[in-house]
Formats: C-alpha cells, structure tokens, sequence
C-alpha cells in the first residue's frame, strides 16, 4: 500500500487529536472512579487532558501522552516568611 491509499483508522490509533479544539498534545489525567482506574485499563484506554483546551477524554494506551507536570505545593499563609525588617504588628 503506498501512503495515499493507507487507510486512515491506524492514524487515529497512533496520535492524539482533541474533539474540542483539535490540538495535538495531551498529557495524562488521573484516573477518577473505579471505572477509570480499574475498567478502562482492561479496555486499552487511558484518561488524557488537551494540553490547550484541557478537555478530558479517553485514548489508547498507545497513544502517546505527556507526563503530568509536578504541581507545587503552596505554602500556607501561616508559614510564608516576613521580612525582618518589617514590623508584623498591625496598628
């Protein structure tokens, strides 16, 4: 088969196309539910985000996903430093 009569179901199998605004990068989404974590893995599919419209969907496993980003935790307001030179006394 050459390229042009390739049929054009194995592209969708091996690329990530959002249905929201049809960008190409996804990174992976945590499993919500006993459905995603359990039932989906036996069914080949993963949770996946949209990288620009963040909508959630389900892929193939094989298809290629980002890792998810640390989050940074925020420090509590109780914990965040004063300058020393500050007086922390409100008149």
């Amino acid at each position: 088969m050459t390229p042009l009569t390739r049929p054009s179901w194995p592209i969708r199998t091996e690329e990530f196309r959002c249905r929201g605004c049809g960008g190409h990068e996804a990174y992976r989404s945590r499993p919500r539910g006993f459905f995603e974590a359990y039932l989906l893995p036996i069914l080949f599919l993963r949770p996946v985000r949209c990288d620009r419209c963040y909508l959630r969907s389900y892929v193939l496993r094989s298809v290629p996903a980002r890792e998810r980003a640390p989050r940074e935790r925020v420090q509590p307001h109780s914990q965040l430093e004063t300058p020393a030179n500050q007086n922390s006394r409100i008149a």
